[in-house]
């Protein structure tokens, strides 16, 4: 093949190349031809990129020249003229696979340290030891990250390889295939790993489709500002990032990757932080479920949320086989349901003063399989939320309570429904128990914990004078 031009310098000054097909075949040899070909303009096109990375306008140059690292050591090299070692800067682009990363590394350390830098404003001797690295005034995080992403594309030109690191992109393939097998076994909810994919591409249109190994704890950093900039919580941002770690802890037990760069991360300054949802009184509820034209099913299910404690997509999806009864005690059984987490799977006992609600409701449902009919959407939740949000608005909730800066949402209720229990001085082990939590004691591990008779005994202790509307329509309908 004869080797362009422009290319020459870069394969050692020869006009032409060649190579055997291995074969006297002609037709096998031709068939050969395209494949050596290829091969040989990859290895030209590689050339020229590594012969430009010496130009002082290559985006390698430009990051060391700007980030003032021309002198930074970043390897050692051995004179075998001379013998001894030799210190490798950055001022010496790199000249093998191993050199490429060790370059990426440093570089990618360098932006980190300003991105720490302006994450912690109070850390006087950092911003100090980074004025006297340039004299003056640093640039921002963001220009330097610019900066070394450009490079390090650059040098994954030059220096990517077949048996090189997979990029974020091709392994989360592989990744998807071991959450499709946890779901197989039981041991991740689909909406969990769908929400986990979901997130893990983002992170990829952000941060660009990178190979495993140059991956370093900056990139998680620059994708939180990314995700606080949009006005996401900093709950929200640890989810997300998390996810992105999973699955590079997965990488490093595949092997394909060292380390997970992403552990240890200090992101409790990034994002706004979470509001916890104020609970409501019972002059609130009273409000509520006294809002003109308020839909039969917004009403219901309230008045099941503010009873039992129940979250709300545990009620709105609640299958009629799921209302149980035992010994005389109406209970919803959501041991085998799609719920939050385990500690959710449990007995939730029905109130005598939802009891009359719910029996009219299974006798009004009869053949349905669900106790309420709201729309399910593609990730299996229900549109409950908004359905009950848009109506819960309808009354300017800040106002009349006088807190304008208290964050009243459908979840409200189940606060509302744990602060009862404790003014009813219910203990401690039993509401959670109702509500799902998490027991946190050694001595809720032992047992079965507190019996369908005691949290019904437990429930029917809260008064819930805004539902005297029960009484009105069962006399109602009786008439």
């Amino acid at each position: 093949m004869t080797v362009p031009l422009e290319a020459r310098a870069a394969m050692d000054g020869k006009p032409q190349v060649r190579r055997s097909a291995r074969t006297t075949d002609r037709k096998i040899a031709e068939q050969r031809r395209f494949e050596l070909e290829g091969v040989w303009r990859e290895q030209v096109t590689r050339a020229v990129r590594k012969a430009g990375l010496h130009h002082n306008e290559s985006k390698y140059f430009r990051a060391v020249r700007e980030l003032r690292l021309m002198n930074h050591v970043y390897g050692h090299g051995y004179d075998e003229e001379y013998n001894e070692p030799v210190l490798q800067t950055l001022a010496e682009p790199p000249q093998s696979l191993r050199e490429a990363e060790d370059a990426i590394q440093h570089l990618q350390q360098f932006a980190l340290s300003l991105r720490q830098a302006e994450l912690s404003p109070e850390d006087a001797g950092a911003f100090i030891r980074l004025y006297e690295h340039f004299q003056g005034q640093p640039p921002s995080a963001g220009v330097a990250q610019d900066l070394v992403d450009a490079a390090v594309a650059e040098l994954g030109a030059c220096y990517s390889t077949e048996g090189a690191s997979p990029t974020l992109g091709s392994y989360l393939d592989s990744y998807e295939r071991k959450l499709d097998l946890r779901i197989g076994q039981n041991d991740l909810k689909p909406k969990t790993a769908k929400a986990r994919v979901k997130n893990i591409r983002q992170f990829i249109d952000v941060a660009g489709d990178l190979p495993l190994h140059v991956l370093q704890a900056t990139k998680a950093y620059a994708f939180a500002q990314h995700l606080a900039g949009e006005g996401h919580a900093n709950s929200t941002i640890k989810t997300r990032i998390s996810d992105v770690s999973t699955m590079l802890e997965a990488a490093v037990q595949d092997g394909e990757l060292a380390q997970n760069p992403f552990l240890n991360l200090k992101l409790s300054r990034i994002g706004t932080r979470g509001q916890h949802y104020a609970p409501l009184t019972d002059e609130l509820l009273g409000r509520l479920f006294s809002i003109p034209k308020l839909p039969h099913a917004v009403r219901e299910i309230w008045a099941v949320l503010i009873c039992t404690g129940m979250r709300l997509d545990e009620a709105a999806l609640c299958k009629i086989h799921q209302v149980k009864e035992q010994d005389g005690i109406l209970y919803f059984d959501l041991q085998n349901a799609e719920v939050k987490n385990r500690q959710s799977k449990r007995r939730v006992p029905i109130c005598s003063t939802l009891e009359p609600l719910i029996r009219r409701m299974l006798h009004d449902r009869a053949g349905c399989d669900r106790l309420f009919d709201f729309p399910i959407k593609a990730d299996g939740k229900s549109r409950a939320s908004e359905k009950c949000g848009y109506w819960m608005k309808k009354v300017n909730l800040n106002k009349i309570s006088g807190d304008p800066s208290a964050r009243y949402t459908n979840h409200s209720m189940r606060g509302s429904f744990k602060d009862k229990m404790r003014d009813a001085e219910v203990g401690f082990e039993v509401h959670n128990a109702i509500l799902g939590h998490d027991q946190n004691t050694v001595s809720a591990s032992y047992g079965r914990g507190p019996s369908l008779a005691a949290m019904k005994a437990a429930v029917d202790k809260a008064q819930h004078p805004y539902l005297a509307w029960f009484t009105q329509e069962t006399t109602c309908r009786e008439d």
